[in-house]
């Protein structure tokens, strides 16, 4: 052990080390905005950024059984793409609904049967109403609101009367009664 040589630091340079991050500014904690954003961009990533990998993986769960379906005989050649269509929608509708926590499912279907309805009111009018929505909003209320409580106020008072009120561009019923009708003729 005479011979052997030991690489330890010494002491006073582990203690300088240490002295130096001390002196070292202090890391900023980040605004709640930031924290809002850092975790609105994490929940973008994973909601939306994975989208292509679970595609190829649900191309491997599907696609064979896909495939068999609409080669089938007794669906017509003009209808495959539609049958395709139509039943992978369905299997990812099931899987979506099966994926969702209990006590979130009513509330996901739901939102899913309202997205539907406003997308074919539009499609079937021409007409973008949450568009129209947020600038008649933003003309009649204004954009400047000093608290959030003041913003959904504005937005509860606001709200009502216009989905409401009979508009011209969508057959001279209101907004409500479009939708209405339109989830009705799709058994939404």
């Amino acid at each position: 052990m005479n011979n052997a040589t030991k690489t330890t630091r010494p002491a006073a340079k582990k203690g300088q080390a240490k002295r130096a991050k001390e002196e070292a500014e202090p890391e900023e904690i980040p605004s709640p905005e930031e924290i809002v954003e850092d975790l609105d961009s994490i929940a973008e990533e994973v909601i939306f950024g994975k989208n292509m990998a679970r595609t190829y993986a649900l191309r491997e769960v599907w696609y064979p059984s896909l495939k068999e379906m609409i080669a089938d005989p007794t669906v017509p050649e003009g209808a495959r793409e539609e049958v395709m269509f139509l039943t992978l929608t369905n299997a990812l509708l099931d899987m979506l609904m099966d994926v969702v926590p209990k006590d979130m499912a009513l509330t996901f279907a739901r939102n899913i049967d309202d997205y539907l309805a406003v997308t074919l009111v539009n499609n079937e009018y021409g007409v973008d109403l949450l568009k129209t929505f947020q600038e008649e909003f933003t003309e009649a209320m204004g954009n400047n609101f000093h608290s959030e409580e003041k913003l959904m106020a504005a937005l509860q008072s606001f709200e009502d009367e216009w989905w409401e009120t009979p508009r011209e561009e969508i057959g001279g019923k209101s907004p409500n009664q479009a939708l209405e009708e339109m989830s009705k003729k799709h058994e939404l």
